[in-house]
């Protein structure tokens, strides 16, 4: 088989619609990507989708950005695309998708040592009402909450990446909430109070009352199918059922705009997080890596 790497182009575009609808939940990225623009020919400043070819035919397509995601790739199409990055030097800040996929990826690349990897990441979804009663509390975020909501977010991102969002200034990712907020993709309760009775602890927000106590974002909306991201929890409400029910909410309001599918993939080492999906009905379909430079 000789293959040779090209960008896709518009008449492969039945070939990736396809191929995507095989995994919903893998290539729910490429697919909300594909139903914006309508065509397999996608290059813009954020990236660019390459396929593999063998003669003509694709077999397999890697989406090229900020992050690298693979569809349908084997080791042999990995080859070929590592030759191309590894002679472009790094561009990319992570590789995301299938476990074996990416891991094989990854020794293939002479980008240096990665900042982070999250070998086994269980990938969720949830194609039916929620298990546990909803939080009727927990709201659809406006930017008067962004006070209450960005300190949630850097301490999510922060204990989940392994360093902060802010460590070279604010700018960067205070736009990123905001466009979130502003897109009506975050959802919250936040409160003054405990469920329990008493004050909030004044933290992640501590110059004000309010503090978020659940919050998640929609980070990838298709037409059929979402991706939740951003799940946080505030420390003195965990293990105290308001996770799950904060995530009944989310699957309950976003399967009530027609999205059927609610999916998300998280670290297999946290444990508590995953029986808490697990409470609310969500079940493994897959398994993502991350590798992240």
């Amino acid at each position: 088989m000789a293959l040779r790497i090209a960008r896709l182009e518009h008449q492969h575009t039945r070939w990736l619609t396809d191929l995507l609808a095989r995994n919903p939940c893998e290539n729910v990225y490429l697919i909300a990507l594909l139903e914006v623009t309508g065509t397999a020919r996608l290059s813009s400043p954020a990236g660019t989708l390459y396929g593999i070819f063998d003669g003509d035919r694709p077999v397999a397509a890697y989406w090229v950005g900020g992050n690298i995601i693979p569809v349908a790739a084997t080791p042999a199409t990995n080859e070929m695309l590592a030759r191309k990055l590894n002679a472009d030097g790094r561009v990319s800040c992570s590789l995301i998708g299938s476990r074996s996929v990416i891991l094989d990826l990854q020794q293939r690349l002479n980008w240096g040592r990665p900042r982070g990897v999250r070998e086994r990441q269980p990938l969720l979804a949830i194609s039916s009402d929620p298990l546990v009663t909803p939080d009727e509390h927990v709201h659809r975020v406006t930017l008067d909450d962004l006070g209450a909501v960005f300190p949630a977010s850097v301490d999510m991102f922060t204990k989940e990446v392994g360093f902060s969002p802010i460590e070279d200034g604010t700018a960067g990712y205070l736009a990123r909430v905001r466009g979130i907020i502003r897109g009506k993709n975050c959802y919250a309760r936040i409160s003054s109070s405990l469920p329990q009775g008493g004050a909030v602890p004044r933290w992640p927000a501590q110059e004000q009352d309010e503090q978020v106590l659940f919050k998640a974002d929609i980070g990838i909306r298709a037409r059929r199918i979402v991706q939740v991201q951003g799940v946080w929890v505030h420390p003195a409400v965990r293990n105290q059922g308001l996770g799950a029910a904060g995530m009944a909410a989310v699957v309950q309001r976003t399967r009530d705009k027609g999205h059927s599918t609610v999916s998300l993939y998280a670290n297999d080492y946290n444990e508590t997080a995953l029986r808490m999906y697990a409470r609310v009905g969500f079940e493994q379909v897959g398994t993502f890596a991350t590798v992240m430079y």
